[in-house]
């Protein structure tokens, strides 16, 4: 199956920018939207807001890789769900974007996009208020531009890619379970196919004599 971890990653970097420090900011001293806290768990347990600023980028992808993308199981999920599910989990943790797909398992593709993306826009509504209320309006249009490239994403995927696969792979299911439990059936219906064809062979070839 594709990955489109690159893809979503660059788009990912793009929003979450540079480094930055502001005041009110829960997630502190920031880089490529790993947090201070980020770095110490997963790069070094005594790093400095100085190391932060100082990061590489490799360094943040690498987090990203292994510790959203791949904790999240990314790419085993459609395309567009894939990228809704990621950025949803580096910017709010991964417990949101997990339940959020046990809850809506029925679903799939843009309703399934559409889903998680309201409700991740209820939380940040929630949340969004007193010294968070500067920063909703920068949430919301993140995710409204992550819930729109999602869609786009989630189309290419349905005329090109795995989610084709899979439909094929459920109708071919249901079809080997018809087979299974309708044996008779399916063998008079084949028995009356070819008796009607023959039929009509035989007309067609006696026709003109």
């Amino acid at each position: 199956m594709k990955s489109n971890y690159n893809d979503c990653l660059t788009r990912l970097l793009k929003d979450e920018g540079g480094y930055s420090n502001t005041p009110g900011d829960d997630g502190g001293p920031t880089n490529f939207g790993i947090t201070l806290v980020d770095y110490q768990k997963y790069i070094n347990k005594n790093g400095t807001a100085e190391n932060v600023k100082h990061m590489s980028v490799d360094q943040a992808k690498a987090i990203y890789k292994s510790k959203y993308w791949d904790a999240l199981n990314c790419d085993n999920l459609s395309g567009g769900v894939d990228y809704t599910v990621f950025d949803y989990g580096v910017n709010s943790g991964l417990g949101r974007p997990r339940k959020a797909l046990s809850k809506f398992k029925s679903l799939a593709g843009a309703k399934l996009i559409d889903a998680v993306n309201d409700e991740r826009m209820t939380f940040l509504r929630t949340i969004g208020v007193g010294h968070n209320a500067q920063f909703l309006k920068g949430w919301t249009d993140r995710v409204t531009r992550v819930r729109n490239v999602s869609k786009d994403l989630a189309k290419k995927d349905y005329t090109t890619g795995p989610a084709v696969v899979t439909g094929l792979g459920s109708l071919g299911l249901v079809l080997y379970n018809y087979l299974g439990t309708h044996k008779i059936e399916v063998l008079v219906g084949v028995a009356i196919a070819a008796i009607a064809i023959g039929v009509v062979v035989h007309f067609i070839k006696n026709k003109g004599k």
